[in-house]
């Protein structure tokens, strides 16, 4: 489907933020490396994923209701067998229940666990004082910790994109530290643009974030995606 379509979906039913598939269904239509992933709408159907798409996984609740995953135990990490796909599915689906007894479940989103690489942040906004900006830095679990980002005002040259990732403290982590390889400079000089891209062509997209944009030698993937429609 194309950007404009899934916005128009979203749109229809209400919402201002885009489910996990959609917000992959984003990446996909702009050319963003995605992992491979699937959305199960009921145990036999989560097993059958699990064994396409192949161990380890991560499983995550689908729900328009449910905003925070991880505060209700709504995800569960590097699962490696069919049985640990079973317990993880009737966790979830158990523990989103009894937090949000009213929310609307479409099921669970399947996705194979992308382990190696740097975790990276990539995202753009409208901001209220500077308009359209994009931003990178490090990301993962040291977001709030480090705030170690970057930040640029939209419409973005390639050259930005380069100064940019080089003003971030954790660059060298880029480089190859300790006999580790290069990683995906390129690519990832690519994925800020395209980003920047997106918010500029849709108006309505008020905010857009990747994290963790796993950055490895062989290439980039944008492993969580949050998008954020304007009221």
């Amino acid at each position: 489907a194309s950007i404009e379509a899934i916005i128009e979906k979203v749109r229809k039913e209400k919402r201002r933020f885009l489910l996990a598939n959609e917000g992959q269904g984003v990446m996909k239509a702009a050319g963003i490396s995605i992992p491979k992933s699937s959305l199960a709408r009921g145990l036999d159907q989560a097993v059958q994923c699990a064994e396409e798409i192949g161990y380890p996984l991560v499983m995550k609740i689908v729900s328009k209701d449910i905003l925070h995953k991880s505060d209700v135990g709504g995800v569960a990490l590097n699962l490696v067998n069919k049985k640990e796909v079973i317990e993880a599915y009737e966790a979830i689906i158990h523990n989103c229940r009894a937090a949000s007894p009213d929310a609307k479940i479409e099921g669970v989103e399947i996705t194979e666990m992308v382990h190696k690489g740097t975790e990276l942040i990539v995202g753009a906004r409208i901001d209220p004082s500077f308009g359209p900006i994009v931003m990178c830095g490090l990301g993962g679990i040291y977001v709030e910790v480090m705030k170690d980002v970057s930040f640029r005002a939209l419409p973005l040259s390639l050259k930005e994109a380069i100064t940019m990732i080089k003003e971030i403290r954790s660059y060298p982590l880029l480089l190859g530290v300790r006999g580790e390889k290069k990683k995906d400079i390129d690519g990832l000089v690519e994925t800020i643009l395209k980003v920047g891209e997106i918010l500029q062509r849709c108006r309505s997209i008020s905010d857009i974030e990747i994290n963790p944009l796993v950055v490895d030698e062989e290439g980039v993937k944008a492993v969580d995606v949050r998008i954020l429609l304007s009221p």
